[in-house]
């Protein structure tokens, strides 16, 4: 196809999605895309950009980040012009991993100098981490004699919704779970932020734990101060690995570049999962980290994946990691958070229905009391007025904004918050 034939189509798709109505785009999403997800907002998004989302007739601020996938905020400029530069470049989208790539080799080594691994492993969505994860805990716990490798996960967690990690769902989850089995086997739930339940569970086959060093999906849990620490500790002497799935908390989201770094370098983890923010919101961009003991198990056909750190996603992935450096996304985060989290500790004492404020960074749960509306029906009405917080296990509003966002456009959302919460109508439905 010649570049001007194709620049004429390329309008014509453009223009397509731009003009086609509210009504017709739920017709379609409805009639031909699998109903596995339900609809908060029936206003088709047309643009982006930092925390504000666009429909045809208002902006809504997203409160939620793509589950924190938009660290940076939507359409960060450097990862929009370097992506830009390197369509015009004519470099290759995508190569089979038997071809050496430039933006892979760049990408590789932002990556480890950032989080201080020696080996990163490439991978698409969030959920692959903790798959491959678990395979490479399973093959060196078969290189230590372990010849039925167990992986202990803990109650309320979240790692992905494969076949493998689906088992992980609490079973009252009955949407993510029922049906879905026979379950793999050589996995075993433990209570989260209990290193007795952990000491408990032990026995001569275990491989490996995997956690998130503070639960999104679960509903903002984060774990006593040192239980971090205590995990890597007992892995040492108990000679089994300890992984941190920081697919939703990486990238100086709770205040440090990683979770895990609050409670110092003797937390680090033996292998840790990274994903959503890595792309700055732009592609599937995922992977693991572990140091070359463990990542020379991997060898050539052991695991793979055509897309997983192919040339466009890497460029994306390297000019991200770069902006979170520039931004000073952590220092952000800390000073940001430490704002949003006095007001929301007001705002709560001032509600009845507020029972508890967790969170650590730009990370917060908002806890309601089980007596009234639940989370839903306050996301709803958030919605309305002109923002975005997402409800988890029913109870709890999960609030974790674009880093980037303003302290100005922080308390636009702060006051949404006190406005539902604080009002006479609040209880009364």
């Amino acid at each position: 196809m010649d570049n001007e034939t194709a620049r004429k189509l390329a309008k014509r798709i453009i223009d397509e999605a731009a003009q086609l109505s509210a009504k017709d785009t739920l017709a379609l999403l409805d009639s031909h895309v699998a109903r596995n997800y339900s609809l908060l907002c029936h206003e088709p998004v047309l643009r982006a950009e930092g925390p504000w989302l666009y429909t045809k007739d208002r902006r809504i601020f997203d409160g939620v980040a793509a589950y924190s996938a938009a660290n940076l905020g939507h359409g960060h400029p450097l990862v929009r012009e370097t992506l830009k530069a390197f369509l015009d470049s004519h470099a290759p989208t995508v190569l089979g991993r038997f071809m050496p790539d430039p933006w892979l080799a760049l990408f590789g080594r932002k990556v480890c100098e950032m989080t201080g691994f020696e080996r990163f492993l490439p991978a698409n969505g969030g959920v692959e981490g903790p798959e491959a994860a678990i395979k490479l805990a399973r093959r060196w716990a078969h290189k230590q004699g372990k010849n039925k490798p167990e992986i202990l996960y803990a109650n309320r967690c979240f790692h992905g919704r494969t076949l493998t990690v689906t088992q992980m769902f609490d079973l009252e989850e009955h949407a993510a779970r029922d049906g879905f089995g026979p379950w793999p086997e050589g996995f075993k739930r433990i209570a989260y932020n209990d290193l007795r339940a952990v000491k408990d569970a032990l026995n001569q086959n275990t491989a490996a734990i995997i956690v998130e060093p503070i639960q999104g999906e679960g509903g903002i849990n984060v774990p006593d101060e040192g239980y971090l620490r205590a995990l890597i500790e007992l892995g040492r002497a108990e000679k089994f690995l300890v992984i941190f799935d920081e697919v939703q908390t990486g990238w100086a989201r709770t205040g440090e570049m990683f979770a895990w770094m609050h409670e110092g370098p003797e937390a680090r983890p033996d292998i840790l999962c990274i994903g959503k923010s890595v792309s700055g919101g732009y592609a599937p961009v995922g992977g693991i980290l572990a140091d070359q003991r463990l990542m020379q198990l991997f060898g050539p056909g052991s695991h793979g994946s055509t897309f997983g750190g192919c040339p466009i996603s890497s460029c994306i992935a390297y000019a991200a990691l770069t902006a979170i450096e520039a931004e000073g996304l952590v220092q952000q985060a800390q000073e940001k958070g430490e704002h949003v989290w006095q007001r929301l500790q007001e705002i709560a004492e001032q509600s009845p229905r507020i029972k508890e404020v967790r969170g650590k960074g730009m990370m917060f749960g908002i806890e309601l009391t089980q007596d009234g509306p639940d989370g839903h029906h306050f996301s709803v009405e958030l919605l309305k007025l002109g923002a975005i917080l997402k409800d988890t296990h029913k109870w709890v509003l999960r609030f974790t904004p674009p880093i980037v966002a303003t302290r100005q456009e922080l308390d636009f959302v702060l006051e949404l918050i006190e406005q539902v919460f604080t009002a006479k109508t609040a209880d009364a439905h």
